[in-house]
């Protein structure tokens, strides 16, 4: 079999792969029981208005509570002053500090009473000083879990260039730890026949310490036929740490080891121990369009090939024109300073645009 009919084979077979991944996540958002958790938590706007439902979750400064009559709403958190609840959260503060517990009636505004339930006296909390807040007990299973699916596709007239780019992720978090998966497949086809694939798994589990300070553990699939690389599997950790945690922002960054496997086209096999720094960002506007702008940058030095350094960059932009349907700009980079087998150096970068949903 010709290289040129692999490649369309593993085409195909990679499209096959990739809407099965959106099938399945466009299932589990669209599936889930009936019930829920009784709406009766009281939130008291600056306005004085008094909403009375389920809070589900504070995220990006948006509070989401599921009422009867308005269905699942969103609220600016910095437009809150009172919350009450029965149910038991976990709040997440600037400084990194954890909370736990109901939320009692605070007589001031702009105040949580959080009370642990341990005998001891409420805690009181500021409102500014609460970034994430989410249920601990009482979800529907559905509800645990955050994800997102996308499609783009581009054509170039030029060269009779055509790109198909899939997504699909699927996230859950709870009092200790947060774990995802995310996939991605990229399809490129022109009219003398050139095709190219870049696939990738990617399974991570978060635990959280204190200081917002966290362990990392993560698994990684991936397929770059511009580079010749017909699998790398990646296993490794990096202790990390929050530098920045509001409302508006976050960057974090890392520094751990990993154990690679490679296999190219060529016939090359290569394992080693390579090291790990990382860094991420995202900044987000939480009014309506919600806008989030993010990155993230990957240095991987060999410790066992001295002088190879892998590097991996991706920038994006994420418009949200309907509720929960978003517009997406993403810039994506590879680097290989020493491939094995040509001991040449490598490189790969690609601009893509897709329309996805979030759930």
């Amino acid at each position: 079999m010709t290289r040129a009919a692999a490649h369309d084979r593993a085409s195909r077979r990679g499209l096959n792969r990739g809407w099965l991944v959106l099938a399945i996540a466009s299932g589990m958002a669209m599936a889930g029981p009936a019930w829920s958790a009784p709406q009766t938590d009281v939130i008291e706007l600056e306005n004085g208005d008094r909403i009375t439902g389920e809070i589900r979750t504070l995220e990006y400064n948006q509070l989401k509570v599921s009422t009867y009559h308005m269905g699942t709403i969103l609220i600016e958190w910095d437009k809150v002053t009172r919350v009450q609840s029965s149910q038991h959260l976990l709040l997440e503060l600037t400084d990194g500090g954890r909370a736990y517990g109901q939320l009692a009636e605070a007589r001031s505004p702009g105040t949580l009473l959080v009370d642990a339930g341990d005998g001891r006296p409420p805690e009181s909390l500021s409102l500014v000083r609460v970034v994430h807040m989410e249920q601990v007990a009482g979800q529907r299973f559905t509800d645990r879990f955050d994800g997102y699916v996308s499609i783009g596709f581009d054509g170039e007239k030029t060269n009779e260039q055509r790109n198909l780019d899939l997504a699909a992720g699927l996230s859950s978090r709870n009092r200790i730890r947060e774990w995802s998966i995310d996939s991605s497949l990229s399809l490129t086809n022109t009219s003398a026949g050139e095709q190219g694939e870049r696939a990738a798994l990617e399974g991570v589990v978060k635990r959280f310490l204190r200081e917002r300070n966290f362990y990392l553990g993560m698994l990684k699939l991936s397929r770059n036929t511009e580079l010749d690389l017909d699998l790398r599997a990646l296993a490794g950790g990096t202790v990390g740490h929050y530098f920045v945690q509001t409302n508006r922002a976050e960057w974090t960054g890392g520094v751990g080891l990993a154990v690679t496997s490679e296999v190219y086209a060529s016939g090359e096999r290569q394992k080693s121990v390579e090291g790990v720094l990382t860094t991420d960002f995202s900044i987000f506007r939480y009014d309506f369009p919600e806008t989030d702008i993010g990155g993230s940058l990957t240095l991987l030095p060999s410790l066992t090939d001295i002088g190879r350094v892998r590097a991996e960059a991706e920038l994006g932009l994420k418009y949200e024109f309907v509720d929960d349907l978003f517009f997406e700009l993403k810039l994506y980079s590879a680097f290989d300073s020493r491939q094995p087998g040509t001991k040449t150096r490598a490189s790969d970068y690609s601009v893509t645009t897709s329309l996805g949903y979030s759930f």
